[in-house]
Order: C-alpha cells, then sequence, then structure tokens
C-alpha cells in the first residue's frame, strides 16, 4: 500500500488510502481469483491474464502465482492507477467513491475513465448522486453491450450496479 500523500493532495484517489483498500476488497470479490494465467475470453481469448485480472507484459501463458503475489501485483496497480487519476480527478472524492472510480478504471482502463462522463461531473464538482449514475453506462465488454442477455456477459451489468453502490456509500 502506499503512504498517505501531503495533505494537499488528500481526499483524491491516490491519497485516500482507505479507498485503495476498499478497491483492493471489492476487486478481489468481483474479479475472481485465478493463481495461473489464462487467456481472457472479454478480449477474444488472446491476452493472457491472471491473479485478479491482470493482464501487462509481465503475464504470459504457463504462470503460476502464490496468493501473496497476486495481492502484491493487484495492490501495485491499484498504487499505480489511483496515481494515474490524480492527474484527471481535480476534486476531492470520499473514501467510497474513489474506491468506485479506482474499480472502474482498474476493469476499463484509467485513459477511458479519464476521458469520461464521470470524470468531467466530479470535476465540475456534481455530488455524488450525479456522477454515481454515469457507472451504468459502462456495461460494454469486448465490443457487446452486456445489458443484452443474448451477449452472456451480464456479470458486467451486476458489477457496475455494485459499483454505482459503493459510490454512493451504500455498500
Amino acid at each position: 500500500m502506499t503512504q498517505p500523500t501531503p495533505q494537499g493532495n488528500r481526499g483524491k484517489v491516490a491519497g485516500v488510502v482507505a479507498g485503495i483498500a476498499l478497491a483492493a476488497g471489492f476487486l478481489i470479490v468481483h474479479e475472481g481469483e485465478v493463481l495461473g494465467s489464462y487467456a481472457d475470453p472479454v478480449h477474444g481469448w488472446r491476452v493472457p491474464t491472471a491473479c485478479y485480472g491482470q493482464t501487462g507484459p509481465q503475464i504470459r501463458m504457463g504462470q503460476v502465482f502464490t496468493r501473496a503475489e497476486c495481492r502484491a501485483m493487484l495492490d501495485a496497480e491499484l498504487v499505480t492507477k489511483a496515481q494515474q487519476l490524480d492527474r484527471c480527478i481535480t476534486r476531492p472524492l470520499p473514501d467510497h467513491s474513489a474506491a468506485a472510480v479506482l474499480s472502474l478504471a482498474y476493469n476499463a482502463g484509467t485513459s477511458a475513465v479519464c476521458g469520461s462522463t464521470l470524470v468531467r461531473q466530479i470535476n465540475a464538482g456534481q455530488p455524488p448522486a450525479v456522477y454515481c449514475a454515469q457507472f451504468d453506462r459502462w456495461t460494454f465488454a469486448g465490443g457487446k453491450d452486456c445489458r443484452n442477455p443474448a451477449n452472456n456477459c451480464r456479470g458486467i451489468v451486476k458489477r457496475r450496479a455494485e459499483e454505482r453502490a459503493l459510490c454512493l456509500g451504500e455498500q
């Protein structure tokens, strides 16, 4: 985990250690734990993935990880993503909202989240009731609208509803 940042940065994503811890717990539940590498079906079975949905050049097919290694990778990635979000989010967030936005960035990508209406609304000073509603729009996986039962990806719709509840402090 990261050390608390100077007071001037507190309340944003990387400065909220509690938000990072909340996001880690949420992600462990929603990503699932696989202690080996596998091909991610959302990416057409082409992207090696491991542990709690980690991808990247360090993940190769055939690898096996311990639970501690998986958790260390998750924590490091969350700190990095929180720092990236701090570059685009200019307003303080409550811990629960920071955790939800971090979960979304972990799943959908920091660049996509930083360029979103969600972040524009946060930066404009909108209340959580407004910006948290944006989670309902993030229901696509692999180019498929997961609100359509025929696309067999309804889990993302449930996850976004739970992220929205977390964002609002209801979880």
